[in-house]
């Protein structure tokens, strides 16, 4: 079952037809921490040509009441229904953006007010199939996770606007936790839904990789995103991450166990 919540000047563009040039898709589930802030982020951003679409596989935390304060579309898939790539398809078939999907974790915070605008003037070469940035611990993240994610390099990277084009793919590479692509290119190529588990922002990536195309790593389109993981819970997780190269079915990962 799904449902459209059309509020203000989002709900109008829906009636009249008309349609944005970006869309921004969210997945939820239980995400009352920090899905409230992460769309009030989004809410602050200079540029405003975007529609936000939330996908909820069943939440049953307060997650659905927050989001229904902001100018959103949500639809909702059943929680055995759920993957990470058939998520993201069934919001791409419903988003109304013409040139570009921007993915992003409900738990990942965009950094600045300009984050969408400074991610979308990347893609002036039409042989840029995607932008992605940088990641920081939120601020609840766990010592471990800011020791990794808080790095100097990062400090440093961020403060002097590194850009990077990349030409191959690699953990960590258009990870679809904050990424931009290219409408046109979803249509041709749709993520690979035998990649339940995840690693399906890689394996599309690599598809576009093979025919000519690159990404910018722009760290003004960076968030903050972590999981409140410890020392062996982040060595499982980077485990899992290298094992995502081969199709598998979606299965809920608890690494704090």
């Amino acid at each position: 079952m799904n449902f459209l919540i059309p509020l203000g000047v989002m709900g109008v563009l829906e009636v009249l037809g008309n349609k944005m040039e970006t869309s921004i898709v969210i997945r939820t589930k239980n995400e009352e921490k920090w899905v409230g802030k992460v769309l009030k982020r989004l809410k602050e951003q200079t540029y405003k040509d975007f529609e936000i679409v939330i996908v909820d596989s069943g939440s049953t935390d307060k997650t659905l009441d927050i989001i229904k304060n902001f100018n959103v579309k949500i639809f909702t898939i059943k929680q055995e229904d759920f993957s990470y790539p058939y998520a993201l398809n069934y919001g791409c078939e419903k988003a109304l953006g013409e040139k570009y999907f921007v993915f992003l974790s409900a738990h990942s915070l965009p950094i600045s007010k300009t984050w969408l605008e400074d991610g979308i003037k990347n893609f002036s070469d039409q042989k840029v199939m995607g932008v992605y940035g940088l990641m920081q611990a939120l601020p609840d993240g766990t010592i471990w996770e800011k020791i990794y994610w808080n790095s100097l390099k990062v400090f440093l990277y961020r403060i002097f606007n590194y850009k990077k084009i990349v030409t191959k793919g690699g953990i960590g590479v258009m990870g679809f936790t904050h990424a931009i692509i290219r409408r046109e290119l979803w249509e041709k190529n749709k993520f690979d839904e035998r990649y339940g588990l995840g690693g399906e922002d890689g394996v599309w990536a690599n598809y576009w990789f093979r025919n000519g195309f690159y990404v910018i790593l722009d760290s003004k389109f960076s968030v903050a995103h972590s999981h409140g993981l410890g020392l062996i819970d982040l060595r499982k997780q980077f485990k899992n991450w290298s094992n995502l190269s081969t199709p598998q079915p979606f299965k809920k990962l608890d690494f704090r166990k």
